[in-house]
């Protein structure tokens, strides 16, 4: 068997250098591996999240549109109402009230006597057919000034047509003596009534001519007869030539010398004290100083 031959000691044998080892691609850091497989599932967990958040977001946001342009008409809705149920409200009142479906059909009187109510309700009968509302106090007052038995009034408005008229009628005091007939006075020397005779329950006034002061001097004369309202000694005249000089004439024909208004309740008691201790054949009796009475 042939043997190769021994290779030369002085010579090296060459040989093939061996070949690079394959370099692996660089690795991208936002890329997941199969050596980190958790990252990229957190991630896309994560990303799943996000889209629902913002799906439900934007689901909240397109229903509370939807809501709101559901709530627009139903806003508009309910003012549109509140705004008719006010002007109901009060514009039903003001028609009841100022309409022409409502005017006075009806004068009620209430507190005078049956000749002076009929005078009232016909001083009045020009309000018949006005709305009952539109009556003003000012316009009753100028009707009732061709009533002189009216002192003072209040009117009451009753819806549907009843317009209510409350009197307090003028009382006579005293009568007096005029061309006319005898005029009944009260007070303040308005003519209540006038007649052809005089009345047998009303003293007869008589304030001079000549007389000091007229009105006050009638006005103590009311005074006085008034003083003596509700007492046995019933006035048949007086007379007042000023206000500090009234006469009193009694229905048995005694005078009394009465003086001025002042102390009236102490002279008519001084009066009736007077009377009850006056002797037979007394014709005068002086209570113008009620605490010094004098009988002639």
């Amino acid at each position: 068997m042939t043997r190769p031959p021994a290779p030369d000691a002085g010579l090296r044998t060459l040989r093939a250098p061996a070949p690079p080892l394959p370099q692996a691609a660089p690795r991208d850091p936002g890329a997941g591996t199969d050596a980190d497989p958790a990252r990229p599932i957190a991630s896309r967990r994560h990303d799943r999240a996000a889209v629902r958040r913002a799906v439900q977001a934007r689901r909240r946001l397109e229903a509370g549109e939807r809501r709101r342009a559901r709530d627009v008409p139903r806003t508009r809705l309910l003012a549109v109402g509140a705004a008719a149920v006010l002007a109901l409200l009060v514009g039903l009142p003001l028609l009841l009230a100022f309409g022409p479906a409502f005017p006075v059909r009806t004068i009620a009187v209430s507190g005078a006597s049956a000749p002076l109510a009929a005078e009232v309700r016909d001083a009045l009968r020009g309000e018949l057919g006005r709305p009952v509302a539109l009556v003003a106090d000012r316009d009753v007052a100028r009707a009732l000034r061709a009533v002189p038995g009216v002192e003072r009034f209040s009117v009451v408005r009753r819806p549907p047509s009843t317009l209510e008229v409350a009197v307090v009628p003028r009382t006579p005091v005293v009568q007096e003596r005029t061309d006319a007939g005898w005029a009944r006075l009260d007070a303040a020397r308005v003519t209540v009534s006038t007649s052809a005779a005089p009345a047998g329950d009303l003293p007869v006034v008589a304030v001079p001519r000549g007389a000091v002061r007229p009105a006050q001097a009638f006005a103590a004369a009311v005074s006085a007869v008034q003083a003596l309202r509700g007492s046995d000694a019933v006035p048949s005249a007086v007379r007042a030539s000023s206000p500090d000089d009234v006469v009193l004439t009694l229905r048995d024909g005694r005078r009394v010398q009465w003086g001025g208004a002042e102390d009236g309740a102490a002279k008519a008691e001084a009066l009736r004290a007077a009377l009850v201790r006056a002797a037979k054949g007394v014709t005068e009796i002086d209570v113008s100083s009620p605490g010094v009475v004098l009988t002639r």
